[in-house]
């Protein structure tokens, strides 16, 4: 029984899903949507399952809830998204490495939140929510173009959505990697279809939300063009660049009218390059795999088997490439190499779970072509039923982890933050010291841009501002904040001397520790920490 016909038929003939095999199309002209004849008409460029797999992640992620913990990373990207909505640009309410966008996108949540009244949390997270939902249903049309066949595309679908991880930050986030992967997943369409500068834009928005993106980006995009027909190559390259910098050139701009250029080039490219030093993936190879595993869980499987297969898959078409340079075989080889290219990176600097993220497009792709694969090799009534049954079991597991594993330390947090500021005096403000949590539940804005002293910043702060760390805790003393909100650690030890003069710890809330001014009175003091240890 043939189920599908043409360009997208699962089984045998020239139409074969493995790219090299597939009959390409004369270099200028348009793809005719996959599916039956009549679909090639009015509705040629609609595509149901895109829908489909639209909806299906937005119940996977709404299941999920939008409770879970609000940690440091966390916080400092919602942060930053209420001062972006307050009018503040990106870095200038709060020193960050990540892109601009990083900040710009939450601040959208927030004031879409803001304006239809609803908390500042819950409008970033279901924003970003929404992008991730994009993002599966970019993974789809990637998988169906890439290999004309909408099977191949369900797989590719699935496998995004099956990820534990990336379903955790849909909707705990926001989280800057989210976007990212979206950008990376609208370059990659792009390729696929010779849309240079297009390309080249989404691989400039990718880079500006997080920066190692672009070398992913850059790599499958470069890599195309020069699998492009003789003659076309430096143009593609041209257009690429031309499509990058259009968003990088107009980000520069808005910094340099708003006389923050200097903040820009520090907290976008300084930072990164003359203060950070990471810790690579090999380099504590044991730890790292255990916060894989915990994170990833069954799916980190998935993962190696779609990167291997996306290797092989690449290899292949590059090596089967016929003379006439089907656009499908340089997306394919070009997808492996930025998965290669985010490999390296990952080699060299990896933090934690989340800078996986740039692997994920790849590894679902992987998992799309060997769907592709068992299809050109079998017969439509073998390779269907395997083929949905795949994404049938992944989009289970998708849901039993949405709704298995769902948290709700948000609330707890919520009511720490109301139960001490209800017993603190009127007006009391809270200063951030690793913990920009309790501001962004209060709505409080810190009295420094400085709030995270990890990777690198500390170093920063030492050579920029006047008396280093310990003019900084000077400083924080002069302002006499009611609260300090310190990091799991406690609080650094250029904080330890005023800790130790005017102020006394009462206790602790999930991610971050409360320490108290001595002039609040004694009595308020113990009430507070008899609050939290209720808790």
């Amino acid at each position: 029984m043939t189920v599908l016909r043409g360009a997208e038929r699962v089984g045998g003939g020239a139409q074969g899903l493995v790219p090299g095999r597939l009959a390409p199309r004369a270099p200028g002209t348009r793809h005719r949507a996959p599916g039956h004849p009549w679909l090639r008409g009015r509705f040629a460029r609609f595509d149901p399952l895109v829908i489909v797999a639209c909806a299906v992640a937005a119940a996977v992620y709404v299941l999920h809830g939008f409770d879970g913990v609000l940690s440091r990373d966390l916080g400092v990207y919602m942060y930053a998204g209420q001062q972006v909505a307050d009018g503040v640009a990106p870095y200038v309410g709060i020193l960050n490495r990540a892109g601009p966008l990083a900040h710009l996108l939450p601040g959208v949540g927030v004031a879409a939140g803001r304006w239809v009244g609803v908390d500042d949390v819950l409008g970033a997270r279901v924003l970003f929510m929404l992008l991730s939902v994009a993002c599966v249903g970019a993974a789809y049309v990637l998988g169906r173009d890439l290999f004309r066949s909408r099977p191949a595309g369900l797989a590719t679908a699935a496998t995004l959505l099956c990820f534990d991880g990336f379903i955790r930050y849909a909707t705990y986030g926001p989280r800057e990697k989210t976007a990212m992967v979206l950008f990376l997943l609208c370059a990659l369409v792009a390729v696929a279809h010779r849309r240079w500068a297009t390309a080249g834009c989404f691989i400039a928005l990718a880079t500006l939300t997080w920066q190692p993106a672009l070398l992913a980006g850059l790599a499958a995009a470069v890599t195309a063009a020069l699998l492009a027909p003789a003659g076309t190559r430096l143009r593609a390259l041209a257009r690429i660049a031309l499509g990058g910098l259009a968003p990088t050139v107009l980000t520069v701009g808005v910094y340099v009218a708003l006389g923050e250029l200097r903040t820009f080039l520090d907290d976008f490219l300084l930072i990164n390059l003359q203060y950070t030093h990471q810790s690579s993936l090999l380099g504590r190879f044991g730890k790292t795999w255990g916060v894989l595993r915990d994170a990833y869980g069954w799916s980190l499987w998935v993962f190696f088997v779609g990167a291997v297969a996306l290797l092989v898959l690449a290899a292949v078409a590059v090596l089967r490439r016929s003379r006439r340079h089907d656009e499908r075989v340089a997306a394919v080889a070009g997808t492996g190499v930025a998965l290669v290219a985010g490999l390296v990176w990952s080699m060299t600097a990896f933090n934690s779970w989340p800078d996986a993220f740039v692997l994920l497009p790849g590894a679902a792709v992987g998992v799309g072509g060997l769907a592709a694969v068992l299809g050109r090799l079998s017969r439509t009534w073998i390779s269907l039923p395997l083929v949905l049954a795949w994404v049938a079991v992944a989009t289970a597991a998708a849901f039993a982890y949405s709704t298995g594993e769902r948290d709700q330390t948000l609330l707890h947090q919520r009511a720490d933050v109301a139960a001490v500021m209800d017993l603190l005096p009127p007006g009391s403000r809270i200063l951030s010291v690793d913990a920009p949590q309790p501001l962004v539940l209060t709505g409080q804005t810190n009295a420094s841009q400085f709030q995270v002293f990890s990777g690198g910043l500390t170093a920063y702060l030492e050579n920029t501002w006047p008396g280093g760390r310990l003019g900084y805790g000077r400083w924080v003393a002069e302002q006499a904040p009611t609260v300090i909100a310190m990091g799991d650690a406690g609080g650094p030890g250029w904080l330890d001397p005023l800790l130790a003069e005017s102020y006394t710890r009462v206790g602790r809330s999930p991610g971050w520790t409360w320490a108290i001014s001595d002039r609040v009175p004694l009595a308020d003091r113990e009430a507070i920490r008899a609050a939290l240890a209720r808790d």
